[in-house]
């Protein structure tokens, strides 16, 4: 078997052993099942959004976008980029526990926290979504909101409009699916050309599977010369 043949099966075993673990169940460019309104019944379409169903069929979703204005069509690994300048970058985020209760009682039991790092600083801020901000929209059993990357510059996050830099928004909820379950996503806001480096597990998981079924296929190779 020649060498672009067994490249060639290399990366098609690696492709067939990535896409499982590497979406984890996200689905990007995607919409939430309930769709999206937010305090003043903001509806945004379409909705451009990272959606994780869990195993018990909730959903956590989050994107990002320039405030009163649609989400950009996110990278496949959630990068949205926002133009250098925009001072109003803007994520929105939300979590549906598949009841009708429109308020906290369809909650009990449900903890949550969104982290935001600037991936070129180490720059970190915390808030539980559930009791910060205050205008929290509640439909159809899912909890939703919005916030600004320059509100958090108080807690540390250091943001600047008119400095390149990339910012992780985390959306982490435990108790979703029951007590003792936890969920959690992540999207990334690029503002102009970014800082700090973005992981891409798929693109990894994908090289390293590929290097190593070529190995494989080669030294199977290699094992079957015959000397005369």
């Amino acid at each position: 078997m020649n060498r672009t043949i067994i490249t060639a099966l290399a990366m098609a075993g690696a492709f067939a052993l990535v896409p499982a673990a590497a979406t984890a169940g996200t689905v990007y460019n995607s919409a939430p099942t309930d769709g999206w309104y937010f305090g003043t019944d903001n509806d945004y379409s379409p909705a451009n959004t990272a959606v994780l169903t869990t195993d018990g069929g909730n959903e956590l979703y989050l994107r990002g976008h320039e405030t009163y204005q649609g989400a950009p069509v996110p990278h496949d690994n959630g990068i949205y980029d926002i133009a250098l300048g925009t001072a109003n970058v803007s994520f929105d985020f939300g979590f549906d526990n598949n009841n009708t209760v429109d308020d906290l009682s369809g909650f009990d039991g449900v903890t949550a926290s969104i982290t935001l790092k600037n991936l070129g600083t180490g720059a970190t801020a915390i808030f539980d979504p559930l009791t910060w901000p205050s205008d929290n929209e509640f439909q159809g059993g899912s909890v939703q909101n919005s916030a600004r990357l320059a509100w958090f510059n108080v807690a540390g996050l250091d943001f600047d409009a008119n400095t390149d830099a990339t910012y992780k928004v985390t959306l982490n909820v435990w108790g979703l699916d029951g007590a003792g379950s936890h969920s959690s996503l992540a999207i990334y806001e690029k503002i102009g050309a970014g800082s700090g480096a973005v992981p891409e597990p798929a693109s990894w998981a994908m090289m390293l599977g590929g290097f190593g079924l070529v190995g494989g296929a080669m030294r199977r190779r290699k094992a079957k010369v015959a000397f005369a």
